[in-house]
């Protein structure tokens, strides 16, 4: 453009000024703002307009209300009033005093109200059909002992349909949506027994049968507060039997449980993948469920992780891991119902097992010094069979040891049979069997042990803190006891032992110095006998147990320079010993010499301050000088 145009205002084209400009934009933003009002009002008077049938008639609403809620459900649902219809925040409509149903009356529902969103492109249509439901205060009852649900719902329809039918994918398709329970109530009557869930808060998130399920709950059972979350990845094909994608989680104070796997329903029903809990007792996580198991130990502190099958009346948990009482297991656990009876087979193994845990609520045996007179009281075991086995390569009860035992414990029909099949113990081997099955209130056992090559002085120390004897032990025990307090048990006691002795010590007593100096200075034998010790090459007894007192007979004992012969009694009641022995002059190999010099000695006390006593009057005639003091035998 030349300047001569740009200095003539003819030539110049016109421009707006400023406030012209603005002149134009204002009515231009009024046009869009009044645009967007009308569209606001059109869409207004279309909701009103769609709610208007239902507003001016509520047996129409209502009527659509119910027809749809039977449809979803397969339930019939009544009210006290009339639904209430309300554009504001969202098209929604309110029920009062709300009761539905199944014809069988299985289950009943009584809510104080009933809340449900309106679809708004079905209310547009024409429809009244609800996106979300809310039941305020709902008290529900279902009765398991009745018939089942007689109407079915839009579950039951898909359920019914065959897999990869047109029927199939129709019900898939069917629209539902998400339900929500506030301050809800839940009362279950199975086989005559009322079970009671209380302050239900639940959400329900559903829009279509064929896509995935969302449960979120929260509840009061048994007195814990309980958070349960369900989630399927296809419902449909789930309720036809098909398998399909399922988790589920459980969290409380006691207990926490959790589900990862393929979950299916239909005439085999199952379940497979990883499962995982803990619980801070197992006694009362199992009471969550009704389950009072009679557990041996506290069974604390436990977790467990498996990958897990599980059917109505099977379950298999392989690859498992358990914690519990400090102790750590390996293996696999199944379970399954056998005429009517749970049975239970487990094989487990450990590094390292703490054994007194399993013993933490057993009876005192002694009290005061004696036995217990306390009720024994053994638990009901009938109500399981179950077979276990748990290899350890090292495992502990107190100070006893043990390495690459073998333990296993069998239940039948209430009665426990526990058995330490192998293990090497204290440079040995060691085996054991006990048998208990309670009758009439009393308490039957069988046991039987046996030692091979065990070194008898580590034994003695770790299991009772004696070390009295040494050398390698071979013993057979079997016992025999029947009552209702261990001292009853006790005064029933029966059986046999066994014992064999070699290459061992005896702790306390030294025959052969006593031997050796009784010829010259007798008085002074009698100390050396009670005091050192004596080399043992072999020694053994046998110990026969009626009404719980045993009677030792032919027990003998060799070592270099003695040889000892001794009988007499073990009074298991009253927790004493009473032996008479003889030792006599032997040669290094512990045979005896012939007219050699022989000492009496008495073993005699309670079981925990026995006292060796050598006959006073042998020793007195020995001595020259002492013997005029011993009275004149009577002629």
């Amino acid at each position: 453009m030349s300047r001569a145009a740009e200095n003539d205002p003819a030539e110049a084209p016109s421009r707006p000024s400023s406030g012209a400009a603005r002149r134009r934009v204002r009515p231009s933003g009024r046009m869009l703002l009044l645009v967007v009002a009308l569209m606001l009002l059109g869409a207004v008077g279309g909701v009103a307009a769609a709610l208007a049938p239902w507003l001016f008639s509520p047996a129409a609403a209502l009527t659509a209300v119910t027809t749809q809620f039977n449809e979803a459900t397969g339930l019939y649902l009544v009210a006290q009033s009339g639904p209430r219809l309300s554009l504001t925040p969202r098209p929604h409509l309110v029920m009062s005093g709300v009761v539905f149903g199944d014809p069988n009356k299985t289950l009943l529902v009584e809510a104080d109200e009933l809340r449900g969103d309106l679809r708004l492109a079905a209310l547009l249509a024409g429809r009244l059909e609800m996106d979300s439901l809310t039941l305020q205060r709902p008290r529900a009852r279902l009765d398991l002992d009745r018939e089942r649900i007689g109407s079915p719902g839009a579950a039951a329809r898909a359920a019914a349909a065959q897999s990869g039918s047109v029927a199939a994918q129709k019900a898939d398709a069917y629209r539902l949506g998400v339900v929500t329970i506030v301050d809800g109530a839940l009362e279950v009557r199975r086989n005559g027994a009322d079970h009671i869930v209380e302050k239900i808060a639940a959400t329900l998130d559903w829009r279509k049968i064929g896509e995935h399920a969302l449960l979120t709950s929260a509840f009061d059972w048994r007195g814990q507060r309980l958070q349960l979350v369900l989630w399927v990845a296809r419902p449909g094909i789930f309720l036809r039997g098909d398998p399909t994608v399922a988790t589920a989680r459980i969290d409380g104070e006691s207990l926490r449980l959790e589900a990862q796997g393929v979950a299916q329903t239909g005439a085999n029903p199952r379940y497979a993948g990883r499962v995982a809990g803990s619980a801070a007792s197992v006694r009362d996580a199992l009471g969550l469920f009704g389950i009072e198991p009679a557990l041996p130990g506290p069974f604390g502190d436990a977790e467990i992780v498996a990958q897990a099958a599980i059917g109505p009346h099977d379950a298999a948990f392989r690859d498992l891991r358990i914690e519990v009482d400090g102790n750590v297991f390996e293996g696999e656990i199944s379970a399954r119902v056998e005429e009517g009876r749970p049975y239970v087979s487990a094989a487990l193994h450990s590094d390292f097992v703490a054994l007194k845990p399993m013993f933490f609520d057993a009876p005192p045996l002694v009290v005061d010094g004696q036995w217990s007179q306390k009720p024994l009281d053994p638990p009901d075991l009938s109500g399981a069979d179950l077979d276990l086995t748990i290899t350890a390569r090292h495992a502990r009860l107190g100070r006893l040891t043990l390495d690459d035992a073998t333990m296993a414990a069998k239940l039948r029909d209430g009665a426990l049979d526990l058995s330490l099949l192998e293990a090497r113990a204290y440079r040995g081997q060691l085996k054991a069997r006990g048998s208990f099955a309670a009758t009439g209130g009393a308490l039957s056992m069988h046991a039987s042990a046996q030692t091979t090559g065990v070194d008898a002085r580590a034994l003695l120390s770790d299991g009772f803190g004696k070390e009295a004897l040494g050398g390698a032990l071979d013993s057979t025990v079997s016992l025999d006891a029947r009552g209702e307090t261990v001292a009853d048990m006790l005064r029933g006691l029966n059986g046999r032992l066994t014992l064999n002795l070699s290459d061992g010590e005896i702790d306390g007593v030294d025959f052969d110095r006593a031997l050796r100096r009784f010829e010259k200075r007798p008085l002074a034998s009698a100390q050396d006998i009670r005091s050192g010790s004596s080399a043992l090459i072999r020694g053994s007894a046998n110990v026969i147990i009626e009404n719980g007192v045993g009677a030792l007979e032919d027990g003998a004992a060799q070592g270099p320079g003695f040889a000892l012969a001794f009988a007499g009694t073990a009074n298991f009641i009253e927790r004493s010993l009473a032996l008479k022995a003889a030792a006599r002059e032997a040669d290094p190999a512990g045979k005896a010499r012939e007219n050699g010099l022989q000492i009496a000695v008495d073993v005699a006390g309670p079981w925990d301050e026995l006292k060796i006593a050598p006959d006073p009057k042998a020793f007195i005639r020995r001595s020259g000088a002492a013997a005029p003091l011993l009275p004149e035998a009577p002629r």
